[in-house]
């Protein structure tokens, strides 16, 4: 069974590109052109959101290297302990909002700290799995939209990222 998977995941790629090539050449389709203005328009894409994926890793290092984000874990361990979120959440929680790769980290990091079966390791895997990255998404939406005002966007956002956070550990404790 193992062998047939391996087989699957190996082969899945090329064959998906067989398949999408010949639809392309029996529908007499230019595929070539295609793929070329497929990769122009990823590359405007790209180039269009890289200011704003600067802006907020520029951001994100300065508020860890001046220790603002260290002062507002200190500020929000409480509040959070109060609520019953463990403290060891305190940095993702934080975190998952702004950088999904950031918090895969101090995901990594909880669970080595707290251990994979402890009910912090738990929450936090929850957590990652089932809230967004508020911040990196509408900054994405919005560089490649011509939406330009966030409106209700951004309270939103934050708002269901809050439950989700609330909802992860509220799984934890039933579970």
């Amino acid at each position: 069974m193992t062998a047939i998977f391996q087989w699957i995941s190996i082969m899945f790629v090329p064959v998906l590109c067989g398949t999408i090539l010949l639809w392309g050449l029996w529908k007499k389709a230019p595929v070539y052109e295609l793929f070329i203005e497929g990769v122009r328009e990823g590359l405007e894409a790209a180039v269009t959101m890289l200011p704003f994926l600067m802006a907020i890793f520029l951001g994100l290092e300065t508020l860890t290297v001046s220790g603002a984000m260290s002062f507002l874990e200190t500020l929000v361990k409480p509040l959070l302990n109060a609520v019953g979120i463990p403290e060891q959440l305190t940095p993702l929680i934080l975190l998952r909002p702004v950088t999904g790769s950031g918090s895969l980290a101090v995901l990594r990091d909880t669970i080595t700290q707290a251990g994979p079966d402890s009910f912090a390791g738990r929450a936090a895997c929850i957590l990652s799995g089932s809230c967004e990255t508020v911040f990196y998404v509408l900054g994405m939406y919005f560089s490649v939209t011509s939406v330009k005002r966030i409106r209700h966007c951004l309270p939103i956002g934050i708002i269901c990222y809050v439950i989700g956070v609330f909802g992860a550990v509220w799984i934890c404790r039933i579970l």
